[in-house]
């Protein structure tokens, strides 16, 4: 396997800023600078695909990196094996096996790179791939996620100096990286959580952090502890799920940077091995982009060794349902290491793309004020950059601001008429409120649906995006035939048990073509059970044997072909694996009263709206109440 690629080093030391150190001196090349958008908490960078651009996740916790097979498809790349041989990649839901493709020019850093290999895996949405290590680990790092910047640096006569040179008048924190080879070269260390040692890996890849279950468990908590809170079901590479909850942490400290009294998320992953049985190569910790925004970082390779500083804010608890007010708190003791007022003015952005892509990371965090304060000037700085105006409207969106949103999507579809993602954006924003263009709202939402969908690829994403918009207006042809069209370009198993299970549920929804919609869900659940939603390092996935969503679809079904036995059997497995699953609570309710079971009926019923309080309004919607 090429985990490195010849010349890289050489024609990134071509593009340093500085001369090699002098004898004695210890001097920081600047090898490289990697602008970063962070999209919620996603950290998203701009290559090139044989001339043509491309976007990647940056994902420092994957050994390799890999594009999509829509991707691969689109730019007609043939596919492998990795140097001829069987691969599998191991993941939190077990192990997946993979194909290889090679790209002739790949554009890194303004470098062209040369018949770069790159594994083939489902990403999910848009995203062409995810840059791993292999592309990232040539030199020391320096992750400045909070300012949209990531930078190759080769340090010069330091030994072991210390390498956190923006904290001038500030103290700093390192810990000690553990080995690593080119299978697995993750960033590891160790950390303590309630007093526990545990191994911790540093992953860009990753959302959110995340504690393992059994980790948790030797630190005393479990899901029954006091305070903890079941959230939901995730899944990794491989057929595995597993569920999640959020708990409360007495303390958790890394090097000399401790936090008390915050919340982590936990899950019961137990990734297994080919032959099954458990993997030992995962850590008991994830540490993802919510600490990456909060830390400014420097890897330092050629030290085993990693330096950071606070940023400021909350750790862990990054948009957090219900535990805005845990996030005030949960901030490093008094004394932390803190690089505030320390940084050197360089940092500060200079020009329009530096106060966007601070502005990016700040909206990452919910920082609205000064997201749109940087956003604001990045548009006064270049006012034709539409790409600014489409980003402050997502973060007026966010933050509330209806009307400023719709103000900016305007001028950027005024300023670029093909533009889809603000052509999308406004059309959510017209369904979700029509009190800003009363009487032509539904009108306007669907010429801008339209012009995504004539402007779109048939195999892109977004299809799933349109027909959802199109059934809430109520055009459910329209609606069918995104999903067809997007069926008709998937022909792997696990695309397909993606669209047949969407196809399902806008059926059994809209209570048109139920056998046609029963016939969707079965084949779903029979096909191969592994679908991606979203890249990362563990590369989540949608789809388990036990999936779910598509026993909800199936549930629904079954509810309206009036087999309400069947409903709530579907429902009940669906329920077993996510116990928080409002529509199969709701579902099953509907069913039980149906059936004469009134008590435990209006028991799920009451179960399910506190969990959503809108979901009896939506049932209602659908013709289905009590």
């Amino acid at each position: 396997m090429h985990t490195r690629c010849p010349g890289y080093m050489a024609a990134l030391a071509a593009l340093s800023f500085s001369a090699a150190a002098a004898a004695g001196e210890c001097q920081l090349q600047e090898l490289g600078v990697l602008p970063v958008d962070m999209r919620n908490l996603r950290p998203l960078v701009w290559t090139k695909i044989n001339g043509v651009k491309a976007r990647f996740l940056l994902d420092s916790g994957s050994f390799y990196s890999s594009i999509s097979p829509d991707a691969a498809t689109q730019r007609h790349l043939k596919l492998s094996y990795l140097d001829g041989r069987e691969l599998y990649v191991m993941g939190l839901g077990g192990a997946q096996q993979t194909e290889a493709t090679t790209v002739d020019d790949f554009e890194f850093l303004g470098v062209h790179l040369h018949h770069i290999q790159f594994l083939v895996l489902g990403q999910g949405g848009d995203l062409t791939g995810i840059i791993g290590q292999n592309l990232l680990r040539i030199s020391d790092m320096e992750y400045d996620l909070a300012n949209g910047i990531v930078r190759f640096m080769k340090p010069a006569g330091c030994n072991d100096r210390p390498l956190a040179y923006w904290a001038l008048h500030a103290t700093y924190t390192s810990v000690k990286l553990q080995y690593s080879d080119p299978a697995e070269p993750q960033m590891r260390s160790d950390a303590t959580i309630n007093g526990r040692r545990m191994t911790v890996w540093f992953d860009t890849g990753t959302p959110r952090s995340m504690l393992f279950l059994e980790a948790a468990k030797r630190a005393g908590i479990t899901p029954s502890s006091p305070g903890v809170r079941f959230l939901g079901i995730s899944y990794g590479i491989g057929p595995a799920s597993a569920k999640v909850w959020v708990a409360p942490v007495d303390t958790f400290q890394l090097g000399g940077e401790k936090v008390e009294h915050t919340h982590l998320l936990i899950g019961d992953f137990q990734p297994r091995n080919i032959d099954g049985s458990l993997s030992g190569s995962f850590p008991d910790m994830i540490l993802g982009d919510d600490f990456f925004l909060s830390h400014r970082i420097y890897v330092a390779y050629s030290q085993n060794r990693l330096y950071f500083t606070y940023n400021g804010g909350p750790l862990f608890n990054l948009n957090l349902p219900g535990f805005a007010s845990a996030a005030e708190t949960a901030q490093p003791a008094a004394g932390a290491a803190s690089a505030a007022g320390g940084q050197s003015m360089s940092d500060a952005p200079t020009d329009a793309t530096g106060f966007r892509r601070r502005g990016m990371a700040y909206a990452s965090t919910r920082q609205f004020d000064r997201a749109l304060a940087d956003l604001t000037r990045a548009c006064d700085l270049a006012p034709g950059d539409a790409e600014n105006r489409y980003q402050r409207g997502v973060i007026y969106l966010e933050d509330g601001q209806v009307k400023s949103a719709l103000q900016d999507f305007d001028a950027v579809i005024t300023a670029r008429p093909d533009d889809i993602d603000a052509r999308l954006a406004r059309a959510e924003l017209l369904h979700s409120h029509p009190e800003t263009e009363p009487g032509t709202a539904g009108a306007d939402a669907k010429s801008d649906l339209d012009a995504v969908s004539r402007l779109a690829t048939p195999d892109a994403s977004v299809r799933f995006t349109l027909s959802r918009l199109y059934h809430a207006l109520g055009d459910y042809s329209a609606a069918l035939s995104q999903i067809d069209e997007w069926l008709d370009t998937h022909r792997l198993e696990n695309d397909q048990s993606a669209g047949l299970n969407s196809r399902c549920w806008l059926r059994a929804t809209s209570n048109r073509d139920l056998p046609e919609a029963l016939h969707d869900c079965n084949r779903a659940l029979d096909l191969r059970p592994q679908a991606p939603t979203q890249t990362g390092s563990m590369v989540p996935m949608n789809l388990a044997p036990e999936n779910p969503d598509i026993l909800d679809s199936r549930g629904l079904v079954y509810l309206r072909l009036g087999k309400l036995g069947a409903a709530i059997a579907d429902y009940g497995a669906a329920l077993n694996v996510d116990p928080g699953l409002a529509t199969s609570l709701y579902g099953r309710g509907l069913a039980e009263v149906r059936l004469g079971e009134t008590a435990q009926g209006q028991q799920d019923l009451a179960a399910a709206e506190k969990i959503d309080s809108g979901i009896a309004k939506r049932f209602a919607d659908m013709g289905l109440t009590p």
